[in-house]
């Protein structure tokens, strides 16, 4: 669809790649706010990725959690139902506190229109780069976007391997992956 074609995202070997035509006569807005859940879902997978394999991998040797002191122990699926009350709420309003300052600075508020991206905001750009990564080229933005987008979509596929293989066998990743 030409609706797509200024987006990061369009790469070999698939390009443009909408099979299911989600993005095929939609607003350019409509196609933003695709965009975004694309990207938000990448960046919670890749988080999910390392939080699979750095948990799994540190509580056998701790006996606990580096983050909450509670003992944590099997497959990375049981992880979040063992957490204290605390640990969860915390974790809860970090979320939302995120997630609430993340539809402030690019959506329209839902009074004026509603499920609406701001016209100058960006998908996954909330503004919000410590470490100075964001390159200040278009080109090397637009690379990065790419890569960050390419490695997104992998960790999608393989949190869903981890969690479907924890289901089936019942042992965690890191103990598949020793054995």
């Amino acid at each position: 669809p030409t609706s797509i074609s200024g987006l990061p995202g369009a790469i070999a070997p698939l390009g443009k790649f909408d099979p299911a035509g989600f993005c095929s006569d939609k607003s350019l807005s409509e196609i933003k706010r695709i965009r975004e859940a694309e990207i938000m879902h990448c960046r919670v997978a890749m988080l999910a990725v390392v939080g699979y394999l750095v948990g799994e991998a540190v509580a056998p040797l701790t006996g606990g959690n580096f983050i909450a002191p509670t003992s944590i122990s099997g497959p990375a699926n049981s992880h979040l139902g063992q957490q204290n009350l605390f640990a969860f709420t915390a974790l809860t309003i970090t979320i939302g506190v995120g997630e609430l300052y993340r539809a402030l600075v690019g959506w329209v508020p839902p009074t004026e229109s509603a499920f609406t991206i701001r016209e100058n905001y960006y998908p996954g750009d909330i503004g919000f780069d410590p470490l100075g990564l964001k390159p200040s080229s278009p080109a090397e933005f637009k690379a990065m976007q790419e890569r960050e987008l390419s490695n997104g979509r992998l960790a999608m596929f393989a949190v869903a391997g981890f969690c479907v293989q924890e289901i089936i066998n019942g042992k965690g990743i890191v103990e598949n992956l020793l054995s």
